[in-house]
């Protein structure tokens, strides 16, 4: 069902929270998980955040690779609304060393999958900060529509930095060509 060529969607495995309280040293990663102050999750916090997830209102998945089932980062939706139909996509390729292998791209279109085939939603949305240009390509490659802008949202490397707000409807997604 959450199964493409090189990852998959799953649930926490066994060791995964060692892993991810590993992993998230990454700066690239660590900075944009938060518009906010952020603390290290250790093993426990890890644990939470993805039993919390699993609930009505916030759906967590691991992304595994297909080739040896090996955890390269997670991708959820979050404040699902049942009576409007959106939710809120996030994903996380912690290690520097999985990004740019088309493994968050390919987990982020069976997120989208899942978001507009199994939960039926009408509209998701994700922000994400200014200087994240990887993901605001994924993002818009993926047909979303930038709807709003945070001007100076963020504080980032002594600067501040805008955050923008994206948005893409279950009827533009289901229009895109195959392939794209």
């Amino acid at each position: 069902m959450l199964r493409g060529t090189k990852v998959y969607l799953a649930n926490l495995f066994d060791g995964d929270a060692e892993y991810l309280a590993d992993w998230q040293w990454d700066e690239q990663f660590f900075l944009g998980l938060s518009a906010d102050v952020v603390h290290p999750y250790g093993v426990k916090e890890w644990h939470e955040f993805f039993g919390d997830a699993n609930s009505n209102s916030d759906i967590m998945f691991t992304i595994r690779r297909v080739s040896d089932d090996m955890l390269v980062g997670f991708a959820g939706i979050s404040d699902i609304m049942v009576r409007n139909q959106r939710g809120e996509l996030g994903i996380g390729i912690p290690q520097a060393g999985d990004r740019s292998l088309g493994y968050g791209r390919e987990a982020f279109n069976l997120l989208l999958e899942y978001a507009f085939d199994h939960l039926n939603l009408h509209k998701v949305t994700l922000n994400v900060h200014a200087y994240n240009t990887a993901a605001i390509k994924l993002y818009e490659q993926a047909g979303f529509v930038r709807e709003g802008i945070n001007r100076e949202g963020v504080f980032y490397k002594g600067e501040w930095v805008d955050t923008y707000s994206y948005g893409l409807l279950a009827r533009e997604w289901r229009q895109k060509p195959a392939g794209d």
